[in-house]
């Protein structure tokens, strides 16, 4: 019988990345579909702690697998920002179309050759007492302009290394198999399948 594992995000974009990676390998849930109660987290320094955050905060609801997860874009140009506070960027209730505008706006002037980028992502999975943490990195560039519509985030505007388009030029289907997360989520499914 497969585990069960707790995703601890309410975004939606995520929650499918994880359900279709894990696929075979556990099953994914998200706090609303086991109707656990919303628990606020506030953020920490970097990405491992702000992971192990995220799941913790579900650990006296939930006594199986936990995962939290935290990721974030990294452009040089803008000396790594806005990276942890890539969700925040410009504010909380910002869309994403304005985020990267606002990005877009503030690289106007940097050559392409300058708009190097990264995805990153870390996800922190609660094993009892013990925590294991998955990292992975997707290296790119900012496009010039917002492309595509499949993705969520920054995802119209990244370009990833060996690709001439965006993310959400490029869909799901790629993604899933090159993305920051899909790295990290690969490295859990490999720990969970020891289990």
């Amino acid at each position: 019988m497969l585990s069960k594992l707790l995703i601890a995000t309410g975004n939606r974009g995520k929650l499918k990345e994880f359900k279709k990676v894990l696929a075979g390998v556990c099953m994914v849930y998200s706090p609303r579909e086991l109707s656990l109660l919303p628990k606020e987290v506030v953020e920490g320094g970097d990405y491992r702690e702000n992971a192990i955050l995220k799941a913790r905060a579900y650990s006296d609801q939930f006594k199986e697998f936990i995962a939290g997860e935290d990721s974030g874009l990294e452009v040089d140009a803008l000396d790594g920002k806005p990276g942890v506070f890539s969700a925040r960027y410009g504010g909380e209730n910002l869309p994403h179309t304005e985020k990267c505008s606002m990005l877009l706006n503030e690289l106007r002037s940097v050559p392409l050759y300058d708009r190097t980028a990264r995805f990153r992502a870390t996800i922190a999975l609660l094993d009892g007492n013990e925590v294991k943490v998955f990292e992975g990195t997707m290296e790119g560039w900012i496009a010039f302009s917002y492309e595509g519509a499949e993705g969520f985030g920054y995802d119209p505007i990244f370009i990833p290394q060996g690709f001439s388009k965006t993310n959400a030029q490029l869909g799901m289907k790629i993604k899933n198999q090159i993305s920051h997360r899909a790295k990290a989520l690969r490295k859990l499914a490999e720990y969970l399948k020891t289990r």
